[in-house]
């Protein structure tokens, strides 16, 4: 149990601080932040971070099954989000 709690906490963890480097510290908008890096960087977070809640949330011998099925669902909405927060 301690395991997944330690798991889930570093998967939160780098997922924040991969989203805070995508910050624009300067306020305003990016005028190189294209559509293109919005929707891979979206779809590279959510495969990480729906990797790690697929296979911490299957059982311990299908765990490798549910972190492809998670990273792959991650991805999908990863990029649909990306590319929604991308046009705002």
């Amino acid at each position: 149990m301690m395991k997944k709690l330690i798991a889930v906490v570093a998967i939160v963890t780098a997922s924040t601080l991969t989203l805070a480097g995508c910050a624009n510290p300067y306020g305003g908008s990016n005028t190189n932040n294209n559509q293109a890096a919005n929707v891979g960087v979206g779809a590279g977070v959510g495969a990480v971070v729906g990797a790690g809640v697929g296979a911490l949330s299957s059982s311990h011998k299908d765990y490798k099954k549910g972190a492809l099925i998670g990273a792959a669902a991650g991805a999908a909405v990863g990029a649909a989000s990306g590319a929604v927060l991308g046009n705002q």
